[in-house]
């Protein structure tokens, strides 16, 4: 390919990539470009029950997000995730 075959196909694939963007998100398309002013308020009485209290504790942790600037919630869903990880390898006997 010669380099203004190139950039005509690079152009193309912006203008795609453009349409496609909007026809995809429709009418939400604003939804991802407002930024909550707040996130939505996760407690005990919110949050699923498994009957598995070691799931049931780690989900507990999500509840900790509340109070939390968001920049420190990569730590709380790391340890949510390393619990859950950790009770399923030892269900699956690992």
């Amino acid at each position: 390919m010669e380099n203004s075959q190139v950039s005509d196909y690079l152009d193309t694939l912006d203008d795609v990539v453009t349409d496609s963007d909007e026809a995809l998100l429709g009418n939400d398309a604003e939804l991802f470009t407002k930024a909550s002013p707040q996130a939505p308020a996760v407690s005990m009485a919110t949050l699923p029950v498994t009957g598995e209290a070691r799931v049931d504790d780690a989900l507990g942790r999500l509840a900790d997000l509340q109070g939390l600037p968001v920049h420190e919630h990569v730590d709380v869903f790391e340890d949510v995730q390393r619990r859950l990880h950790e009770t399923l390898a030892d269900l699956a006997g690992q």
